[in-house]
């Protein structure tokens, strides 16, 4: 066997090697990207405690809910003082409640006035300010 081949054998493994690690690196990320944000407490026991609470319903395994949970991030700096701001995902049996008791899906929301009582529900919105006017108007009718 000459220096030549050997040197092109081991060139090749490091470059097999270097592809299998990226691939890896990719799948790692996306799966990442793919685990729920834990920004929310999911603590449903707070609805009710005297301040109104907005709740998202989330499920995982489908797409569409992540923008609702960004555009409460965004708007929750604007509310966070007034307003509990949970996410409950349908995997938990507080979440398939939550689910079967006001027909949501995933990405919808239900908003709750201090005594736990449920104001207002609606499906995934379009926007932040979407979702401020629904805040709004619903916690104006208090």
């Amino acid at each position: 066997m000459s220096s030549s081949t050997v040197s092109r054998s081991a060139s090749s493994g490091i470059v097999k090697f270097l592809v299998v690690l990226t691939c890896l690196g990719v799948v790692g990320l996306v799966l990442w990207q793919l685990l729920p944000r834990a920004s929310f407490s999911s603590d449903l026991s707070q609805v009710g405690q005297g301040r109104p609470a907005l709740v998202m319903l989330r499920e995982v395994h489908v797409m569409g809910g992540e923008r609702t949970l960004a555009y409460m991030e965004a708007i929750y700096p604007d509310f966070e003082e007034q307003t509990v701001f949970l996410l409950v995902h349908t995997g938990h049996p507080d979440g398939i409640a939550l689910a079967e008791t006001h027909n949501l899906s995933d990405g919808s929301l239900v908003l709750f006035d201090g005594n736990g009582d449920a104001l207002a529900s609606m499906g995934r919105p379009d926007s932040a300010d979407d979702l401020r006017r629904f805040i709004e108007q619903n916690q104006n009718t208090l």
